[in-house]
C-alpha cells in the first residue's frame, strides 16, 4: 500500500510538470511553419517543466517525511483550496 502512495504522490508532485514538459517539446520540435522563436521559447519553457519535475523529484526522495504523510497533507491543501 504505502508504494502506491508513493507513486500517487510522485504523480502528483512530479508527474504533471514531466508530462507538460515533453508534450511543450514535443510540439516545438513538429511545428516546422512557426515562428523559429517562439518554437525556442516553447522548447526551453519544456526543458523548464522537465528540470522542474527533477527537482521535485529530488526533494521527495529526499524527504524525511512518510509518504502517507506527505499524501494526507497534499490531499488536506487541495481541500482547503477547493473549499474557499
Amino acid at each position: 500500500m504505502a508504494m502506491w502512495d508513493g507513486i500517487e504522490l510522485w504523480l502528483r508532485r512530479a508527474g504533471w510538470p514531466l508530462l507538460m514538459g515533453v508534450a511543450m517539446m514535443g510540439v516545438a520540435s513538429v511545428r516546422e511553419g512557426w515562428w523559429l522563436p517562439l518554437r525556442v521559447l516553447l522548447f526551453l519553457a519544456g526543458v523548464t517543466a522537465v528540470a522542474e519535475c527533477g527537482v521535485e523529484t529530488w526533494k521527495l526522495i529526499r524527504s524525511k517525511e512518510s509518504t502517507s504523510a506527505a499524501l494526507d497533507r497534499l490531499e488536506a491543501g487541495e481541500r482547503a483550496r477547493h473549499e474557499s
